[in-house]
């Protein structure tokens, strides 16, 4: 692991590990999803817009920004220019992604195998995370190189996600 690899680990564990207290998403997959999303937290949506995940605007009152970007539309890469949600701070990103998969029901498959990271992260290629064919493979590639499970913890839920499973 280089010095940029191991500086990005160290500043998104622990909002990993909290997300994962507040809404049950496993911190290896949190971590593994901000890698391969932001690019070591280099891409430019990170930088610009701490959106560490591509998580895009839902609304059009949300702030957001717009950046070209690669979706695969019916199996062919297309490039499109996106609406991309921006965030305050990078600690309000994790949170929104944790809150985004705990509570939509889109992620209700994923969210049912949290115990499990990589069926999670098969999961959420089969719930459409992302357009990307190689998206779960990718998550479990990386979880696996760096040992991102290591980071998971377990215990109860203590947020938004324990209300949304009762």
């Amino acid at each position: 692991m280089n010095q940029r690899e191991s500086k990005f680990l160290q500043n998104t564990v622990l909002a990993a590990q909290q997300t994962q207290r507040s809404y049950g998403v496993p911190a290896s997959i949190t971590i593994a999803q901000a890698i391969l999303e932001s690019g070591w937290g280099e891409s430019a949506l990170a930088v610009k817009a701490n959106n560490y995940f591509g998580i895009k605007a839902a609304l059009t009152s949300e702030p957001y920004v717009e950046f070209p970007t690669t979706e695969f539309i019916s199996g062919r890469q297309a490039h499109v220019l996106g609406r991309f949600a921006r965030y305050a701070s990078p600690i309000d990103c994790f949170k929104a992604h944790g809150a985004l998969l705990a509570t939509s029901k889109r992620y209700i498959g994923a969210m049912a195998v949290a115990a499990d990271p990589e069926a999670f992260a098969a999961q959420l290629q089969v719930c459409g995370y992302s357009t990307s064919p190689d998206y779960a493979s990718r998550l479990i590639d990386l979880m696996r190189i760096y040992d991102l499970t290591q980071y998971d913890i377990f215990g109860p839920i203590d947020g938004p996600a324990k209300e949304a499973a009762a």
